[in-house]
């Protein structure tokens, strides 16, 4: 649509329209000049009404314009916003990854003593939350930390998962110790420093107040447990219980199930205990049979070779049926009698290696005629005082606390072995300068 402003208004009086003057006069009666007038007035009203709807539309299309140009203006203003928040977002990651430096308190010196540094596997360990054996925080672990620390090229990286995402860390993070150690496997002593320097550090890591103080209770615990003072075993069931449980403890927490590590399970402590003394037990056993065959063959090879090497102790060969019936005259000693011999190994077997009589027996004391072998009597020879042990369903002797004794130790001979000095203990009083045949408390011969 053309601007109407611009048109023109017609001549109506003159040549061009003199014919629909002539029509509308004769039509009308009224003259030429009239019916002029009369068109303009039409021409004026109607080109009035164009130019009003010309401008109408001009200021909807200008408003319309408008609202597109604000769409826009407002549109680019918010992806200029978005990319200075993607740009403000770009620089904070990477001055979150930017190495920092803090400040230093120009009038504080270096402390008195420096804390030994553990490896990096452990302070990682630490602040992943895991569980880390505490032979990383003992003075070993902390000097292969400074030895390996000075070996490892710093350019040496690993991938690793964190928050769903890969990430490169230096490989000392991840690279655990040949040398380490399970905690039921340290010295106590070494125990109870490599606690004090874990504490110090997962204290540094940020571990929750509530979870640290819960450590601290739980060694504080352990250290000052009566066990250690009323067992001979007793710190190496503190170690076995501290290894256990702590490890636990991180499994459990890992499955939102953790429980309150600085409170002592005693059941669980006298559970570990029996174990502990079992295999003492089987092994002080065990060792004392092997030493026991060992001094019986060496016996029997000193006895066969001084046979074999004396003249007198060797039969002939040549000797006629007649000789062997006066071998009391050629040689000197008896014609051996199986019988006799038989019932003699038979009651050697309870008299001992002595030649006083019957030896007393390793439970009751008594040297009555009975079978030492079997004999599980609850009191001494006297049927009133307790006996000191008793036998377990193997046979082996044990005293009343559960501690395996020597059984050569109580009889006549003694036993030389020093490989289980420990069960070197009277089996009828608990003192360890004699042994059954010696002791106080047994019935007199």
């Amino acid at each position: 649509m053309a601007d109407p402003s611009l048109e023109v208004c017609p001549d109506f009086a003159g040549d061009l329209y003199a014919a629909i003057r002539t029509d509308l006069v004769n039509a009308t009666g009224t003259t030429h000049e009239a019916v002029a007038e009369r068109l303009r007035d039409a021409w004026t009203t109607g080109h009035e009404a164009r130019i009003l709807e010309w401008n109408r539309q001009r200021e909807e299309e200008a408003q319309a314009e408008a609202e597109i140009e604000q769409a826009r203006a407002v549109r680019e203003e918010e992806e200029r916003i978005a990319r200075e928040a993607e740009a403000e977002k770009d620089r904070f990651d990477a001055e979150k990854k930017k190495p920092k430096m803090n400040g230093f308190n120009a009038t504080v010196t270096v402390g008195d003593a420096i804390a030994p540094r553990p490896s990096q596997y452990a302070i990682q360990k630490l602040n992943n939350f895991e569980y880390v054996e505490l032979w990383y925080f003992s003075p070993d672990g902390c000097k292969e930390a400074m030895k390996t620390s000075r070996s490892i090229a710093d350019d040496t990286f690993s991938l690793a998962k964190l928050d769903d995402q890969l990430t490169i860390r230096p490989a000392s993070a991840f690279k655990a110790s040949r040398s380490a150690l399970p905690d039921h496997e340290l010295p106590f002593s070494i125990f109870l420093r490599a606690k004090n320097l874990f504490l110090m550090q997962a204290n540094a890591a940020k571990w929750p107040q509530t979870h640290l103080d819960a450590l601290a209770l739980f060694f504080w615990h352990l250290e000052n447990h009566s066990i250690r003072n009323n067992s001979e075993l007793g710190d190496l069931v503190i170690l076995h219980y501290a290894s256990r449980v702590r490890l636990d403890w991180h499994d459990r927490l890992k499955r939102d199930e953790g429980f309150n590590i600085g409170i002592i399970n005693e059941s669980l402590l006298r559970s570990i205990n029996e174990e502990i003394w079992d295999r003492v037990r089987s092994r002080t056993l065990t060792a004392s049979n092997n030493a026991e065959q060992t001094s019986a063959q060496q016996q029997h090879r000193k006895t066969s070779y001084r046979d074999s090497s004396d003249p007198k102790r060797r039969p002939s060969r040549s000797r006629s049926p007649s000789q062997t019936d006066n071998h009391k005259k050629a040689d000197g000693f008896p014609t051996p009698d199986k019988g006799k011999n038989r019932e003699q190994r038979n009651k050697g077997f309870s008299r001992g290696a002595g030649s006083r009589g019957r030896s007393a027996c390793a439970i009751c004391l008594g040297h009555f005629a009975h079978n030492i072998q079997q004999c599980d009597s609850s009191n001494l020879w006297d049927k009133t005082t307790p006996a000191h042990s008793c036998r377990t369903q193997d046979g082996r002797i044990i005293s009343t606390n559960g501690l395996p004794l020597c059984y050569r130790w109580q009889r006549p001979g003694g036993c030389t072995a020093e490989n289980h000095d420990s069960a070197h203990i009277c089996s009828g009083c608990g003192k360890k300068d004699h042994g059954a045949q010696t002791c106080p408390r047994g019935e007199k011969a």
